[in-house]
Protein backbone atom coordinates (compact mmCIF):
# COMPACT_ATOMS: atom_id res chain seq x y z
CA UNK A 1 0.00 0.00 0.00
CA UNK A 2 1.27 3.47 -0.96
CA UNK A 3 1.13 6.27 1.57
CA UNK A 4 -1.33 8.98 0.53
CA UNK A 5 0.25 12.17 -0.63
CA UNK A 6 -0.86 15.61 0.57
CA UNK A 7 -2.24 16.59 -2.83
CA UNK A 8 -4.83 13.81 -2.72
CA UNK A 9 -6.13 15.21 0.57
CA UNK A 10 -6.03 18.87 -0.44
CA UNK A 11 -7.57 18.59 -3.94
CA UNK A 12 -11.15 17.73 -2.82
CA UNK A 13 -11.10 20.54 -0.23
CA UNK A 14 -9.85 23.01 -2.84
CA UNK A 15 -12.59 21.96 -5.28
CA UNK A 16 -15.28 22.38 -2.61
CA UNK A 17 -14.00 25.82 -1.67
CA UNK A 18 -13.90 26.94 -5.31
CA UNK A 19 -17.41 25.62 -5.98
CA UNK A 20 -18.74 27.51 -2.97
CA UNK A 21 -16.91 30.70 -3.88
CA UNK A 22 -18.18 30.72 -7.46
CA UNK A 23 -21.74 29.57 -6.83
CA UNK A 24 -24.26 32.23 -7.76
CA UNK A 25 -21.60 34.75 -8.67
CA UNK A 26 -21.65 35.68 -12.35
CA UNK A 27 -18.09 36.51 -13.26
CA UNK A 28 -16.60 37.21 -16.65
CA UNK A 29 -12.89 37.77 -17.08
CA UNK A 30 -11.32 38.86 -20.33
CA UNK A 31 -7.61 38.47 -20.88
CA UNK A 32 -4.85 40.99 -21.36
CA UNK A 33 -5.48 43.78 -23.81
CA UNK A 34 -9.26 43.77 -23.47
CA UNK A 35 -11.11 47.05 -23.99
CA UNK A 36 -8.34 49.28 -25.27
CA UNK A 37 -5.20 48.67 -23.25
CA UNK A 38 -6.82 47.21 -20.18
CA UNK A 39 -5.09 44.46 -18.27
CA UNK A 40 -8.37 42.70 -17.45
CA UNK A 41 -12.09 43.08 -16.95
CA UNK A 42 -14.44 41.41 -14.45
CA UNK A 43 -18.18 41.82 -13.86
CA UNK A 44 -19.47 40.44 -10.57
CA UNK A 45 -22.49 41.21 -8.40
CA UNK A 46 -23.41 44.33 -10.38
CA UNK A 47 -19.93 45.89 -10.35
CA UNK A 48 -17.70 46.15 -13.40
CA UNK A 49 -13.98 46.20 -12.63
CA UNK A 50 -11.35 46.93 -15.22
CA UNK A 51 -7.61 47.25 -14.73
CA UNK A 52 -6.16 50.00 -16.91
CA UNK A 53 -2.49 50.04 -17.90
CA UNK A 54 -1.78 53.53 -16.57
CA UNK A 55 -0.68 55.16 -13.28
CA UNK A 56 -3.20 55.89 -10.53
CA UNK A 57 -3.32 59.71 -10.82
CA UNK A 58 -3.70 59.58 -14.60
CA UNK A 59 -6.56 57.05 -14.36
CA UNK A 60 -8.30 59.15 -11.67
CA UNK A 61 -8.18 62.24 -13.89
CA UNK A 62 -9.46 60.24 -16.89
CA UNK A 63 -12.26 58.79 -14.74
CA UNK A 64 -13.51 62.23 -13.68
CA UNK A 65 -13.36 63.47 -17.30
CA UNK A 66 -15.21 60.35 -18.48
CA UNK A 67 -18.02 60.94 -16.00
CA UNK A 68 -18.35 64.58 -17.14
CA UNK A 69 -18.33 63.52 -20.81
CA UNK A 70 -21.14 61.02 -20.13
CA UNK A 71 -23.25 63.64 -18.28
CA UNK A 72 -22.90 61.99 -14.89
CA UNK A 73 -23.12 64.67 -12.22
CA UNK A 74 -20.45 64.01 -9.59
CA UNK A 75 -21.60 65.17 -6.15
CA UNK A 76 -18.69 63.92 -4.02
CA UNK A 77 -15.09 62.86 -4.50
CA UNK A 78 -12.57 61.45 -2.06
CA UNK A 79 -8.96 60.67 -2.90
CA UNK A 80 -5.80 59.73 -1.06
CA UNK A 81 -2.71 57.68 -1.91
CA UNK A 82 -4.47 54.30 -1.64
CA UNK A 83 -7.93 54.88 -3.13
CA UNK A 84 -10.23 57.35 -4.77
CA UNK A 85 -14.01 57.44 -5.06
CA UNK A 86 -16.45 59.49 -7.11
CA UNK A 87 -20.14 59.47 -6.22
CA UNK A 88 -22.73 60.92 -8.55
CA UNK A 89 -25.90 60.30 -10.52
CA UNK A 90 -27.07 59.84 -14.09
CA UNK A 91 -29.60 62.28 -15.52
CA UNK A 92 -32.42 59.89 -14.50
CA UNK A 93 -31.23 60.05 -10.86
CA UNK A 94 -29.66 56.59 -10.73
CA UNK A 95 -26.66 56.51 -8.40
CA UNK A 96 -23.18 56.03 -9.84
CA UNK A 97 -20.19 55.06 -7.69
CA UNK A 98 -16.71 54.73 -9.18
CA UNK A 99 -13.77 53.50 -7.12
CA UNK A 100 -10.18 53.82 -8.36
CA UNK A 101 -7.40 51.76 -6.76
CA UNK A 102 -3.71 51.56 -7.66
CA UNK A 103 -2.64 48.00 -8.47
CA UNK A 104 0.99 48.58 -9.44
CA UNK A 105 3.00 51.66 -10.36
CA UNK A 106 1.68 51.43 -13.93
CA UNK A 107 -1.74 49.78 -13.55
CA UNK A 108 -4.91 50.93 -11.86
CA UNK A 109 -8.25 49.28 -11.10
CA UNK A 110 -11.51 51.12 -11.82
CA UNK A 111 -14.71 49.70 -10.31
CA UNK A 112 -18.08 51.01 -11.50
CA UNK A 113 -21.44 50.39 -9.83
CA UNK A 114 -24.66 51.82 -11.24
CA UNK A 115 -27.69 51.80 -8.93
CA UNK A 116 -28.28 49.05 -6.39
CA UNK A 117 -28.04 46.10 -8.73
CA UNK A 118 -25.68 47.34 -11.43
CA UNK A 119 -26.15 48.30 -15.06
CA UNK A 120 -23.56 46.54 -17.15
CA UNK A 121 -24.02 48.49 -20.42
CA UNK A 122 -23.66 51.85 -18.65
CA UNK A 123 -20.70 50.56 -16.64
CA UNK A 124 -19.06 49.41 -19.88
CA UNK A 125 -19.62 52.86 -21.44
CA UNK A 126 -17.88 54.51 -18.48
CA UNK A 127 -14.96 52.07 -18.59
CA UNK A 128 -14.72 52.50 -22.36
CA UNK A 129 -14.62 56.28 -22.05
CA UNK A 130 -11.88 56.03 -19.41
CA UNK A 131 -9.88 53.81 -21.80
CA UNK A 132 -10.40 56.25 -24.70
CA UNK A 133 -9.26 59.22 -22.61
CA UNK A 134 -6.21 57.31 -21.39
CA UNK A 135 -5.30 56.38 -24.96
CA UNK A 136 -5.71 60.00 -26.14
CA UNK A 137 -3.47 61.22 -23.33
CA UNK A 138 -0.59 58.86 -24.04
Amino acid sequence: MRPSNGLQRVAPIFLLLMAGALQGCPLIILGSGAAGGAAGVAYAKGELEQVHAAPYDRVWDATLRALRTLNIAVSDTQKDQISAKAVGARTDGTAVVVTVLPVTKDSTSVRVRIGSFGDRPTSERIQGQVAVLLKEGS
